[in-house]
């Protein structure tokens, strides 16, 4: 199997280990993407690996941040749907129709 971060063990941490761990992986992007430019970096799927371990922890970020939402979630519905009842605002009348 491969060596990488796996969504399933990031499950278990805590929100601000996984930012630090973004953070960490990104200094790591940085410091392969600079490599290269350098012609100093030998294997170039460090790069693409690492850009897909970031968007693994980003996703588990998020779904921690839809479920965290997810209670509030029924009354931002209920604002949005009282924001679809209020009437249309008027259009505004053009620059030339003031001039007229």
């Amino acid at each position: 199997m491969k060596s990488g971060i796996i969504a399933k063990d990031l499950r278990g941490n805590d929100p601000a280990e996984l930012r630090s761990t973004v953070r960490k992986l990104e200094e790591d992007l940085f410091k392969h993407r600079l490599k290269k430019n350098t012609n100093q970096l030998e294997n170039t799927m460090l790069i693409r690996n690492t850009r897909r371990d970031i968007a693994r922890v980003n996703t588990v970020l998020a779904e921690r941040v839809r479920a965290g939402a997810g209670a509030s979630a029924p009354a931002a519905k209920a604002s949005a749907d009282e924001a679809a009842e209020k009437p249309a605002k008027p259009a505004k009348a053009s620059k030339k129709a003031k001039e007229s």
